[in-house]
């Protein structure tokens, strides 16, 4: 339990220096700006659909313990269970930001 809440607390502090990184690469550089405005979706976006999906996995198993769980006739377990529930949380995230980018 104490890794996973160093783990987050280090995806915490990934996600503030990757922010403000992002912010200041923004200012300073034109270029970066551009490719910004034009894909944020792909440029921002995805790198803090990973991060989320990453603090969703570890609080579940904070607050539950280790995750466990059946899909497609399929039992995951162990260290199976977290990479593939921060893949289809991620493919979720994923595909919301896609379907809400073509609303805009």
């Amino acid at each position: 339990m104490l890794v996973t809440v160093l783990a987050l607390l280090g995806t915490v502090a990934f996600a503030v220096l990757f922010l403000y990184g992002s912010v200041v690469s923004m200012m300073t550089a034109p270029w970066v700006f551009e490719i910004a405005q034009k894909h944020f979706a792909a440029s921002v976006g995805l790198p803090f659909a990973a991060l989320a999906a990453l603090c969703l996995v570890s609080v579940l198993e904070i607050r539950s313990g280790p995750v466990e769980f059946e899909a497609w006739g399929l039992k995951f377990k162990g260290a199976a269970a977290p990479i593939v529930f921060w893949i289809l949380i991620f493919l979720a995230i994923a595909a919301s930001i896609k379907l809400l980018w073509n609303l805009s």
